[in-house]
């Protein structure tokens, strides 16, 4: 176990991953937002030595260059830890920290363990057990099976909890749905 070492870099050294599988939907960032306003920055940036890619934080790091207090107090400076791990142990990594805090696309978390999988660099069992999976679910997100057989449609919901996935006639006219810019529908 490492022990962790936070240093302060320029935020335009770093790059966003492109096969991050996170998301947060508008009214979340506002929060994450006017809490790092507040309180400033309470975690570290996560970033593969490397290559400058962000493995965790990225929205963190895009807020803290909209935010007047931050670019004043930190002068474009971000808290990162870095990790010396290469792209496979990148992507890995960051599933972990995300689906521990509930945060991934189900597509997208599918793509990085398909890459991660077919590398070689982790068995089965491995990743089973860093990423807590049973054998179904593992199968699941390798073949994506679960993401193709969902027929959305062919169910009715409540006014109260309508998926993004659900076709124009079954949401509510007045309902303004925001939909995370990603293939899981």
């Amino acid at each position: 176990m490492n022990k962790m070492e936070i240093v302060w870099v320029r935020g335009d050294s770093l790059q966003a991953a492109k096969w991050r599988a996170t998301y947060i939907l508008k009214p979340d960032l506002q929060v994450l937002a006017q809490s790092m306003d507040d309180h400033g920055w309470l975690q570290p940036i996560v970033v593969q030595k490397s290559t400058n890619l962000i493995i965790d934080g990225y929205h963190r790091w895009e807020i803290s260059g909209t935010l007047k207090s931050h670019r004043k107090a930190y002068k474009g400076a971000v808290p990162v830890v870095f990790e010396d791990v290469n792209d496979i142990e990148a992507m890995m990594l960051h599933l972990r920290l995300n689906r521990g805090r509930g945060a991934t696309l189900g597509k997208k978390m599918s793509r990085i363990l398909k890459d991660c999988a077919s590398s070689r660099k982790y068995n089965e069992k491995d990743i089973r057990r860093m990423l807590g999976m049973q054998a179904d679910e593992y199968d699941i997100m390798l073949d994506g099976t679960l993401l193709k057989s969902r027929k959305v449609a062919d169910h009715k919901y409540s006014n109260a909890w309508v998926p993004v996935e659900a076709p124009a006639t079954i949401t509510q006219q007045a309902a303004v749905i925001e939909r995370p810019p990603n293939p899981d529908r």
